[in-house]
């Protein structure tokens, strides 16, 4: 635990101080990480007003794994498709939801598109096996799509694609009281019929956080929220979902920003 060094005071105490300043802690982390999250919207603004993809680099180099059904899975199998791709840790299952559903609710919306393919691959491939891979396809609901791949690779080779070549980061370093500790990121990616990796990815973990600090500075301190426009944000999850169907649907128009 971190010493208080800073200040050198008698020993005495006053309460009303005390409170005052336990007061003032509070509000500074609950503002502080309101700024942090508005500062990522900010970043992003210019998605949200044009959210056409652009290409990050193609995917030239074939991936190889195992299926949820145990049959020989390679990127190759991409070509000619739109394909929504996400890492997965099955101990991970909080992280992963917004990814999953936001997954799982564009393959039934788009049910007949034979061109529109799901695929996750795992960063864990001791712990997640082939049956566990299959039963959360169950718990998803869509077990019987043939659009969805849920693949198991060797570790190293596994995470080193999705870093190097999908350039999706899957961990991310987060600050906490004890100091910064490192979770699971979980990022949706856009791959097109070419297999060029697109951006804008999603985060839409961090779309949550984002609306649930708005909704608690709401609460906490009304004043404040008003300074940031909090109420503007409460309802990040569902522009985030609204920007990836967005995306979508230009990859299909093939309308991409040079970048």
């Amino acid at each position: 635990m971190a010493r208080q060094t800073i200040h050198l005071e008698p020993a005495e105490r006053d309460p009303a101080k005390l409170k005052k300043t336990g007061l003032s802690i509070a509000v500074l982390m609950i503002v502080g990480g309101v700024l942090v999250t508005f500062a990522y919207r900010l970043k992003h603004q210019s998605d949200e007003q044009d959210a056409r993809p652009h290409v990050v680099q193609r995917l030239t180099e074939v991936f190889f794994g195992r299926d949820q059904n145990n049959k020989a899975f390679t990127t190759e199998q991409l070509k000619g498709k739109t394909t929504l791709f996400t890492p997965l840790s099955l101990q991970e299952g909080e992280r992963m939801k917004e990814s999953l559903g936001a997954m799982r609710d564009l393959s039934k919306k788009f049910p007949d598109d034979e061109n529109l393919l799901f695929l996750g691959i795992t960063v864990n491939p001791e712990a997640d096996g082939l049956d566990e891979l299959r039963h959360l396809l169950t718990e998803l609901g869509v077990a019987d799509d043939a659009r969805w791949f849920f693949v198991q690779a060797e570790e190293e080779a596994a995470r080193g694609y999705i870093r190097h070549k999908i350039r999706a980061e899957f961990k991310e370093s987060v600050s906490s009281l004890e100091g910064p500790r490192e979770r699971f990121r979980s990022t949706l990616v856009f791959i097109d019929e070419n297999l060029h990796v697109l951006a804008p990815m999603f985060d839409l973990n961090l779309a949550r956080e984002v609306a649930d600090d708005a909704e608690r500075l709401l609460a906490e301190d009304p004043e404040e929220a008003r300074r940031l426009n909090a109420r503007e944000r409460v309802d990040d999850v569902e522009k985030a979902r609204a920007r990836l169907d967005a995306v979508l649907q230009y990859i299909r128009e093939g309308d991409l920003k040079e970048g």
